[in-house]
């Protein structure tokens, strides 16, 4: 009896899945805290500055949402290597099996230089045999957004060079990033990244990790390239809110990762927005 319950219950999920393009199994996993003035949940990028919730902004810009947001700096008065060359926050692990997708609003502060070389966001993998990282083109105030895989699954991947959308222009921008695990052996990965609902960089069919490797840690903030003229000084602020993961370990989610649309329940959380579906698919 019980096996026969297990299998209708399968049954019933893979139908589901058919129907509605996504499966039941999946819902968030992670929520970011800030808004209790703690940045508890995260871990330090070794023994680099932590990112802190903070009230207000250094350049009096608009909270996303709430009494807190996320402030992060570079440094460039300082040496690379300085504890205080870029203040970030780490997240070294979080539950998923095979899928995740990452759903966090940032902005660049005014006072961020007109220089190139930040990495906004880093997401690496646990072997380092994969790497994603993540910016605005600062150096002009409708600098889009610039998305690149250094290495994935072992080989150098694409970069997206933005579709003329701006990001770097001091606005609360909205970024979302999925992944699937490739079957062993298979292209039949996917990694996708959207800015404002809109989807920005597309590789299906790819292999997107190698053996047991885990997509994490992830880095809120990564370093500024000291190329010669990529020189900026003392104040360069980011800000971020309202970031979450969801996994296919979670449960509770209404909507897919894979499209961008999932919500810890059928209407948005308090504080975040319910994304549009995705459209102008680049595939790389």
């Amino acid at each position: 009896m019980k096996a026969t319950r297990v299998a209708a219950s399968l049954a019933a999920a893979a139908l589901f899945t058919l129907a509605s393009g996504h499966s039941s199994a999946a819902g968030r996993v992670f929520v970011d805290d800030f808004e209790s003035g703690s940045n508890s949940k995260w871990g330090a990028d070794g023994s680099r500055t932590k990112c802190n919730p903070v009230r207000s902004a250094a350049d009096g810009g608009a909270l996303k949402n709430g009494s807190y947001v996320l402030e992060c700096n570079w440094n460039g008065s300082v040496a690379w290597d300085n504890v205080n060359s870029v203040s970030t926050l780490s997240l070294n692990s979080f539950n998923y099996s095979r899928e995740f997708l990452v759903r966090f609003w940032v902005r660049y502060g005014s006072d961020v230089d007109r220089a190139a070389g930040n990495k906004l966001f880093k997401i690496a993998s646990s072997s380092g045999n994969s790497d994603f990282i993540l910016n605005g083109a600062a150096e002009s105030s409708s600098g889009q957004m610039v998305s690149f895989f250094p290495m994935i699954a072992g080989v150098q991947g694409p970069t997206y060079w933005g579709d003329g959308s701006a990001f770097a222009d001091g606005k609360w921008h909205e970024v979302e990033i999925y992944v699937k695990h490739n079957t062993s052996g298979q292209s039949d990965g996917a990694f996708k990244v959207w800015q404002d609902g809109k989807a920005k960089q597309t590789l299906n069919n790819v292999k997107t990790v190698t053996g047991s490797d885990k997509w994490y840690p992830l880095y809120l903030m990564s370093n500024w390239s000291s190329n010669p003229g990529w020189e900026h000084d003392a104040s360069n602020h980011a800000y971020w809110d309202d970031v979450e993961i969801y996994s296919d370990a979670g449960t509770g989610g209404s909507g897919s990762m894979s499209d961008g649309t999932i919500t810890a329940s059928g209407s948005a959380q308090p504080g975040v927005t319910t994304p549009s579906a995705p459209s102008a698919v680049r595939t790389n």
